[in-house]
């Protein structure tokens, strides 16, 4: 009888790992889970394994929206769940807000040019050229580098206008000075060979003025400016 009741317990125990194994093989993918992208790129379906979680995939894109998340009905689903069926995700998508940056312009001197708006990646394809006697354009400016109108524009920018002088005998010089949003500080005129004076430092709202800078060097007021100038101010946050 104990004996019979020994084998019982063998049998039971094999037919338990045959199981066992067979259940493992059927399962060992898991569940399914099915993206869809709602208009969106294309997200391939993935099975959780034996774990039942499934592994987050890469965003999916889509021109003009932005994503929200992956939905299972009205639920934002969360990848930390145990999955216990096979289930299909939504992606949600929000309008992406259009962002417009203002371009402004500082002509020193020469024509107006009004503000120009333009939408956040874009670029300005048609550059205003400013006009002023005397004088040849010779680029716009930014934090005393010409601007690249190839890049796009992503943040509000005031661009300063360069010229070079048509009289190649003048006698006297011009240096300009670009606050940077500080207060502002008068040009001053100079007989060529000359050195400037150094102004009065301006004043801006939370910040620190750290000194006049040309081609982002600090300027030496020392030095004999024999061509026109536009010394920049730098700042420091308070």
């Amino acid at each position: 009888m104990g004996r019979v009741i020994k084998y019982s317990f063998m049998l039971l125990f094999v037919v338990a790992l045959i199981g066992g194994g067979f259940y493992f093989y059927l399962k060992k993918d898991g569940y399914q889970v099915v993206f869809n992208s709602n208009g969106g790129s294309l997200i391939q379906t993935i099975h959780t394994g034996i774990s039942g979680i499934a592994d987050r995939p890469d965003d999916p894109v889509k021109d003009g929206y932005t994503f929200a998340g992956w939905y299972l009905g009205e639920e934002k689903f969360d990848f930390d769940t145990k999955l216990n069926d096979n289930i299909t995700l939504t992606a949600r998508w929000e309008v992406k807000q259009e962002v417009m940056y203002t371009l402004s312009f500082d002509s020193l001197g020469g024509s107006q040019i009004d503000d120009i708006l333009v939408l956040e990646g874009n670029i300005l394809e048609d550059v205003p050229t400013p006009i002023k006697d005397g004088y040849t354009f010779i680029g716009w400016y930014y934090h005393n580098k010409e601007f690249d109108f190839s890049e796009a524009i992503k943040q509000d920018m005031v661009l300063v206008a360069h010229y070079k002088s048509d009289d190649t005998n003048k006698t006297t010089v011009t240096v300009t000075f670009d606050s940077s949003g500080g207060s502002e500080v008068e040009a001053i005129t100079l007989t060529v060979g000359d050195i400037a004076k150094m102004p009065k430092a301006p004043t801006r709202d939370g910040y620190t003025f750290a000194g006049w800078y040309l081609n982002d060097e600090e300027f030496d007021f020392l030095d004999p400016i024999n061509e026109d100038i536009i010394l920049t101010a730098k700042w420091s946050k308070e």
